[in-house]
């Protein structure tokens, strides 16, 4: 039987942040696969790196926000949505993502500490 839960697949480097425990906030554009019917409190989360078979970290969904931006000052939780120094490159994908979309859910998991990976230490 499969399980209810949201798929979510991350790059190598936002994944390793929650396999590390850094990263607690996930944002995602609001579309057909994320939206307030797909990430509800209480869901079950698999984060995996992209679609790779193995390394899932499990969790479950325990805060939701929509907002307008991913720049979010009002639910003050930017540090843990963006775990990277002020002069990351990764700043301007982030600045790229936030120009696709006019809305976006934002959500807090609490990772099932047996299942984060040790594998990603580089």
């Amino acid at each position: 039987m499969k399980r209810d839960r949201l798929f979510v697949p991350l790059n190598k480097h936002w994944y390793d942040l929650f396999a590390n425990g850094k990263k607690k906030w996930e944002i995602r554009g609001v579309g057909p696969l994320f939206n307030p019917g797909t990430v509800r409190v209480g869901r079950d989360v698999e984060l995996r790196r992209g679609y790779a078979k193995e390394g899932a970290i499990w969790g479950k969904i325990v805060e939701v926000h929509i907002v307008s931006t991913v720049y979010i000052p009002i639910i003050n939780i930017m540090d843990d949505l963006f775990p990277i120094p002020t002069n990351s490159p990764l700043w301007s994908e982030i600045r790229e993502y936030n120009a696709k979309y006019s809305e976006f859910i934002v959500f807090k998991i609490e990772v099932n500490k047996n299942t984060a990976t040790k594998e990603t230490k580089s």
